[in-house]
Protein backbone atom coordinates (compact mmCIF):
# COMPACT_ATOMS: atom_id res chain seq x y z
CA UNK A 1 0.00 0.00 0.00
CA UNK A 2 2.72 2.47 0.47
CA UNK A 3 4.11 2.20 -3.19
CA UNK A 4 0.14 2.64 -3.95
CA UNK A 5 0.35 6.31 -1.69
CA UNK A 6 3.29 6.91 -3.20
CA UNK A 7 1.62 7.18 -7.00
CA UNK A 8 -0.25 10.56 -7.62
CA UNK A 9 -1.78 9.85 -10.30
CA UNK A 10 -3.20 6.74 -12.01
CA UNK A 11 -5.20 7.27 -15.28
CA UNK A 12 -6.31 4.14 -16.13
CA UNK A 13 -7.18 3.05 -12.23
CA UNK A 14 -4.31 0.18 -12.73
CA UNK A 15 -4.50 0.54 -8.50
CA UNK A 16 -8.22 0.67 -7.92
CA UNK A 17 -8.36 -3.41 -7.01
CA UNK A 18 -5.73 -2.93 -4.22
CA UNK A 19 -7.94 -3.59 -0.93
CA UNK A 20 -6.04 -3.09 2.06
CA UNK A 21 -8.84 -4.93 4.42
CA UNK A 22 -8.05 -8.15 2.20
CA UNK A 23 -5.64 -10.46 3.96
CA UNK A 24 -3.19 -11.03 1.42
CA UNK A 25 -3.23 -9.02 -1.99
CA UNK A 26 -4.54 -12.45 -3.72
CA UNK A 27 -6.72 -10.58 -6.41
CA UNK A 28 -4.76 -7.21 -6.90
CA UNK A 29 -4.29 -6.53 -10.65
CA UNK A 30 -0.65 -6.84 -11.29
CA UNK A 31 0.50 -8.90 -8.17
CA UNK A 32 0.91 -12.10 -8.20
CA UNK A 33 1.04 -14.26 -5.09
CA UNK A 34 3.03 -17.95 -4.30
CA UNK A 35 0.55 -20.30 -2.74
CA UNK A 36 1.24 -18.59 0.61
CA UNK A 37 0.31 -15.49 0.12
CA UNK A 38 3.75 -13.38 -0.53
CA UNK A 39 3.72 -11.10 -3.21
CA UNK A 40 6.68 -12.38 -5.63
CA UNK A 41 5.48 -10.21 -8.76
CA UNK A 42 4.47 -6.92 -9.13
CA UNK A 43 4.39 -5.72 -12.88
CA UNK A 44 2.97 -2.21 -13.93
CA UNK A 45 5.08 -1.86 -16.75
CA UNK A 46 3.67 1.14 -19.25
CA UNK A 47 0.72 1.61 -16.92
CA UNK A 48 1.46 5.84 -16.80
CA UNK A 49 1.96 6.30 -12.97
CA UNK A 50 2.87 9.42 -12.01
CA UNK A 51 4.88 9.24 -8.66
CA UNK A 52 7.48 7.77 -6.34
CA UNK A 53 8.83 4.95 -5.76
CA UNK A 54 8.71 3.37 -2.15
CA UNK A 55 11.12 2.41 -0.26
CA UNK A 56 8.84 -0.21 1.56
CA UNK A 57 8.72 -2.40 -1.32
CA UNK A 58 11.92 -3.84 -0.15
CA UNK A 59 9.76 -5.13 2.71
CA UNK A 60 8.47 -7.68 0.33
CA UNK A 61 11.06 -10.24 0.63
CA UNK A 62 10.11 -12.72 -1.82
CA UNK A 63 9.94 -10.94 -4.75
CA UNK A 64 11.60 -12.29 -8.11
CA UNK A 65 9.93 -9.54 -10.10
CA UNK A 66 9.71 -5.98 -9.97
CA UNK A 67 8.81 -3.99 -13.58
CA UNK A 68 8.05 -0.49 -12.90
CA UNK A 69 9.33 0.04 -17.07
CA UNK A 70 7.51 2.67 -18.76
CA UNK A 71 6.08 5.27 -16.10
CA UNK A 72 6.48 8.65 -14.82
CA UNK A 73 7.87 7.52 -11.56
CA UNK A 74 10.33 10.49 -10.49
CA UNK A 75 12.58 10.49 -7.37
CA UNK A 76 15.54 8.83 -6.69
CA UNK A 77 15.74 4.62 -6.52
CA UNK A 78 15.50 3.70 -3.16
CA UNK A 79 18.75 1.93 -1.96
CA UNK A 80 16.99 -0.35 0.03
CA UNK A 81 15.80 -2.16 -2.77
CA UNK A 82 19.24 -3.86 -3.37
CA UNK A 83 18.27 -5.82 -0.41
CA UNK A 84 15.36 -7.81 -2.27
CA UNK A 85 17.82 -10.78 -2.76
CA UNK A 86 15.46 -12.86 -4.28
CA UNK A 87 14.97 -10.49 -7.54
CA UNK A 88 15.46 -11.90 -10.66
CA UNK A 89 14.72 -9.06 -12.74
CA UNK A 90 14.65 -5.45 -11.80
CA UNK A 91 13.31 -3.01 -14.37
CA UNK A 92 13.39 0.41 -13.75
CA UNK A 93 13.70 1.47 -17.40
CA UNK A 94 11.89 4.32 -19.36
CA UNK A 95 11.01 6.80 -16.07
CA UNK A 96 12.22 9.62 -15.35
CA UNK A 97 14.19 8.97 -12.18
CA UNK A 98 17.05 11.15 -11.35
CA UNK A 99 20.34 10.62 -8.56
CA UNK A 100 22.62 7.60 -8.29
CA UNK A 101 22.60 3.86 -9.00
CA UNK A 102 22.45 3.06 -5.03
CA UNK A 103 25.54 1.68 -3.70
CA UNK A 104 22.69 -1.03 -2.24
CA UNK A 105 22.50 -2.81 -5.06
CA UNK A 106 26.17 -3.93 -4.71
CA UNK A 107 24.01 -6.59 -2.95
CA UNK A 108 22.64 -8.31 -5.66
CA UNK A 109 26.01 -10.17 -6.39
CA UNK A 110 24.65 -11.79 -3.32
CA UNK A 111 21.24 -12.50 -4.81
CA UNK A 112 19.71 -13.62 -7.85
CA UNK A 113 19.37 -11.12 -10.46
CA UNK A 114 19.45 -11.59 -13.90
CA UNK A 115 18.12 -8.55 -15.19
CA UNK A 116 18.78 -5.25 -14.52
CA UNK A 117 17.19 -2.26 -16.53
CA UNK A 118 17.93 1.27 -15.72
CA UNK A 119 18.34 2.76 -18.68
CA UNK A 120 16.52 5.76 -20.45
CA UNK A 121 16.47 7.78 -16.78
CA UNK A 122 18.11 10.63 -15.79
CA UNK A 123 20.46 8.80 -13.26
CA UNK A 124 24.18 10.59 -12.61
CA UNK A 125 27.38 9.12 -10.97
CA UNK A 126 29.11 6.10 -11.62
CA UNK A 127 28.06 2.21 -11.71
CA UNK A 128 29.65 0.33 -8.90
CA UNK A 129 32.20 -2.05 -10.41
CA UNK A 130 30.67 -4.82 -8.24
CA UNK A 131 27.50 -4.26 -10.34
CA UNK A 132 30.07 -6.18 -12.83
CA UNK A 133 30.25 -9.41 -10.87
CA UNK A 134 25.97 -9.64 -10.81
CA UNK A 135 25.85 -12.95 -13.44
CA UNK A 136 23.23 -10.51 -15.53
Amino acid sequence: MAFKRGISRDIHNILGSWDPSLATPLGWFHVTCDAAGRVIRLDLSNEGLVGTIAPELAELDELKFLELNGNFLVGHIPPVLGNLLNLVCLDLSHNFLSGPIPLGFDNFIRGKLKFLRLEVNSLTGPISWNLGFVPL
